[in-house]
């Protein structure tokens, strides 16, 4: 065959390869079983079809299969699932059309194994815990071995760079979660393989949410027209499909007539039925998950569409509101949109599906064909606006952004939300800081956001991996469709994000003290920054954004008070390279600000910081979580405000603000925002603070280890209130936006810091405090990390009897430090390793 599922191989050349993901149990029966046993060669045959395999904990790759011998027509059916329980759902725990992603859009696959041998699926799966095979036809398969061919680094969780002990094993494995979840959610350029294969018939899509052409963006009331051959089960494409989020546009999917011989068994023939053409709008034909899908129509068909033969297929979007669509020349249907009703008001009339937007092409689970020639006119006054035989590899699948990753990366998470997300990487950055010590990945993660800059300054807020800046970023900024058409649709969605994004890169300069990066790209940091101090209202003196992920976007607490501890750490950067001006700027507009927040957000009544004007009865867990960790909070005010936290705080942890309605059970935890309480409570440096904070530890992060059903050894991305995945199946759990305790329980339990301000980048001057980590209750505790001077900083301690504390700390030689707690201060310089007894003060 030109095109399979998967490439064959020789086992002998690739099996025994050490960077091979394997799994850690097996079980064998008639459904899906978590009671796993060990590894060995196992059969599936009709009395036990089935095949459950466990990988003890996150892994991502591509999957590859030792087979050792096959017995009659062999069909079996792989899902992959974080989650357990996703293994007995039919589309396990996705799809996820959110983007191309280069990955698997489904966690179901179908494969037809004809002999023995190794094989290797050709969509890569982005984060598994689970696995079951099903066989599904008479006869019986034996596999030797069944795995993932890496497409991340492989790393030993318990030997990275960076390291926390204590002699609480609790901690321990909750400090693993964030660095696991890091270091599955980054990888190297080139490790996600293209999805397109492109030759003289064209481009070969296997199913998958379909590649948008940027080209399209702007497209509105067109003509779409290409020619497609059906490999096996049918195609799919789209129309007036926006390519920034909300990315929600026309599904089309043509089925052909499913001959037996070719198809395979578990086809959806209720939903994908022969001979017939499907309409949906939203992401998807299906609602599995929270990204909102409706299955419109099926239009049956006049003739038999048959597999590996030529079609013509012409889509038409005319008068803002009317589609149709021919197939070699005989119209299929021609329909009003606003006859379809897609939400949002009570009236479905009013409710119209957009016809502005892209256009592009993939298909449902397990479907594969060809497009080429394609062609786009206006739909009035045929005016030719695209064409592409799309015959031209390297030219076509960059311009369908199914081109392998452009950059090395740190994704949202791998599985779903494979997309670099702005915000979310401020505690990406500290992670790697404390555990991997990818600097390197980090770096190419900020130097890749920086290449999809606009003119304004504005960054995206979650750029694809698999398309060119160059090309698509004025589309992806503009190029909405639906009620963004027209806006740059950056600061539409999450604006905010652009200083969570700043905050990230301070840290990374911090952690890293790489000064010519910050040198190199302080002309766009610089543009970045500026457009942000432009969303100050002249008037209130605060932010004003259109919108918010950390809170109300018209002078809430919460995004000035991030944004004075932006101001600040760019400030300290731009001290570094000395770009003074800058330095002076960011310092006075920090301060100004702080006055500002104070003035007219602090409610002394209530002893908080007001959700915002509009709301000054209410509060967040991001607003003491900022207005703290920023200084813009004095000592007294720091310790009302979490007095006052109880209201917020549910079984698992604290719920993101008193509008939150805790009664409601689809209400959920975030570890990401109390990961940001966490560090407010712990720089407290107080006994009530330092045990607040091991409660939440416990609290929120110990479900993520408990049930092996569930515990991917990576950190969540939410939590519902009993403590298990917070989004239901579609829960990311596999998320570094939840794995702050990793770098906090360095900081803290240890007591490993970096010095303040300029002389701590890349731990030049350090600090070593024990205190609340003595406060959780420890007693002893260890950790490193890696410094920028040739070097990694270590230490140790460990008290006895209660009476005496062992120090032990080694750093590279040139670098100074200070040991502290209580009364005792010690400065540490001109060595490469201290030896330090401390008498304990007795209570």
């Amino acid at each position: 065959m030109a095109h399979q599922d998967y490439l064959l191989g020789n086992s002998n050349t690739h099996l025994n390869s050490r960077a091979t993901f394997w799994p850690v149990g097996l079980a064998l029966g008639i459904t899906p079983s978590s009671q796993v046993g060990r590894i060995q060669k196992f059969q599936l045959k009709s009395s036990a079809p089935v095949a459950t395999l466990d990988y003890g904990s996150e892994v991502a790759g591509y999957p590859i299969f030792d087979v050792e011998s096959v017995t009659g027509k062999i069909q079996i059916e792989v899902k992959y699932a974080e989650e357990f329980r996703a293994l007995r759902s039919p589309f396990s725990d996705g799809p996820f059309p959110y983007a191309v992603a280069l990955a698997n859009t489904y966690r179901v696959e179908t494969f037809e194994v004809k002999e023995p041998g190794w094989f290797e699926a050709f969509l890569l799966q982005g984060g598994v815990k689970w696995q079951s095979i099903r066989l599904l036809t008479d006869g019986a398969i034996t596999f030797s071995s069944v795995g993932f061919k890496p497409s991340i680094p492989v790393t030993d969780i318990d030997h990275l760079p960076g390291t926390f002990e204590c002699d609480n094993d609790n901690l321990n494995d909750i400090w693993k979660l964030g660095a696991r979840a890091a270091g599955v959610a980054c990888f190297e350029q080139g490790s996600q393989r293209a999805m397109w294969e492109v030759d003289k018939n064209g481009a070969f899509v296997r199913g998958m949410r379909s590649g948008l052409s940027p080209k399209g963006a702007f497209f509105q009331d067109y003509t779409l027209e290409f020619d497609t051959r059906i490999e096996r089960g049918g195609i799919g494409w789209v129309a007036a499909h926006p390519l920034a989020s909300p990315a929600k546009g026309i599904q089309l999917n043509l089925v052909g007539n499913l001959p037996a011989e070719t198809s395979f068994v578990n086809t959806n023939t209720s939903l994908t039925r022969p001979n017939s053409m499907l309409l949906g709008y939203g992401y998807s034909f299906v609602n599995q998950t929270t990204l909102t899908s409706f299955y419109l129509d099926t239009f049956k068909l006049p003739f038999s569409v048959r597999e590996k033969t030529w079609y013509r297929v012409k889509t038409v979007l005319s008068t803002g509101q009317c589609l149709a669509v021919f197939l070699d020349g005989t119209q299929i249907f021609n329909v009003s949109l606003r006859g379809y009703y897609i939400g949002g008001s009570s009236n479905p009339t009013a409710s119209s599906i957009p016809t502005k937007g892209s256009f592009g092409f993939g298909g449902w689970q397990d479907q594969a064909g060809y497009f080429k020639n394609v062609v786009v006119y206006d739909s009035a006054n045929k005016t030719t606006l695209y064409s592409n035989p799309m015959t031209n590899a390297s030219e076509v699948i960059a311009e369908y952004g199914v081109h392998e990753n452009y950059a090395s990366v740190c994704l949202d998470g791998p599985k779903r939300d494979r997309l670099v997300w702005l915000g979310d990487f401020y505690h990406t950055t500290r992670i790697i800081g404390a555990s991997t010590s990818r600097f390197d990945i980090a770096k190419e993660t900020l130097q890749f956001l920086l290449d999809w800059q606009i003119p304004s300054g504005l960054l995206p807020y979650d750029p694809p991996i698999g398309y060119n800046s160059s090309v698509a970023s004025e589309a992806f900024a503009v190029g909405g469709g639906g009620p963004l058409a027209g806006y740059e649709v950056y600061s539409i969605i999450l604006p905010d994000y652009q200083i969570l994004g700043l905050l990230s890169f301070a840290n990374y300069v911090y952690l890293s003290n790489d000064l010519d990066f910050a040198r190199k790209t302080w002309p766009k940091r610089h543009l970045q920054t500026e457009w942000i101090l432009r969303q100050i209202n002249s008037t209130t003196g605060l932010l004003s954004l259109i919108g918010a992920f950390l809170g109300p976007a018209n002078g809430g607490s919460a995004i000035n008070c991030a944004l004075v501890q932006a101001l600040n750490m760019a400030a300290d950067v731009a001290t570094a390279i000395s770009e003074t001006e800058s330095a002076s700027r960011y310092h006075g507009a920090a301060t100004t600000l702080a006055a500002t927040i104070n003035g007219r957000l602090w409610n002394p009544r209530l002893g908080v910081y007001s959700l915002s004007p509009a709301s000054p009865n209410d509060y967040s867990v991001n607003s003491p979580a900022f207005c703290i960790t920023s200084g813009t909070a004095n000592e007294p005010q720091a310790a009302r405000f979490i007095s006052a936290l109880s209201p917020l705080r549910l079984g698992p942890g604290y719920k993101d603000s008193t509008q939150v309605n805790a009664s409601d059970p689809a209400t959920n935890i975030s570890p990401n925002t109390n990961g940001f309480l966490l560090s407010a409570l712990l720089s407290q440096r107080s006994a009530t603070t330092a045990h607040t904070a091991l409660q939440l530890f416990q609290s929120l992060w110990s479900p993520m280890l408990t049930n092996k059903e569930t515990t991917t050894g990576a950190s969540w991305e939410y939590v519902n209130l009993e403590g298990g995945p917070g989004l239901g199946l579609f829960t990311s759990l596999s998320h570094p936006w939840g794995g702050a305790p990793t770098y906090l329980l360095t900081e803290w339990g240890a007591g490993l810091q970096a010095a303040k301000g300029v002389e701590g980048f890349g731990y030049r001057n350090w600090i070593i405090n024990p205190y609340v980590g003595l406060a959780m209750g420890l007693k002893k505790a260890k950790a490193r990390v890696v410094t920028a001077f040739d070097g990694k900083l270590e230490v140790q301690w460990q008290v006895s009897h209660g009476k005496v504390m062992d120090v032990t700390v080694t750093a590279p030689r040139n670098t100074s430090g200070v040991f502290e707690i209580g009364g005792v201060r010690k400065v540490l310089s001109g060595r490469d390793e201290y030896h330090l007894k401390i008498e304990m003060p007795q209570e």
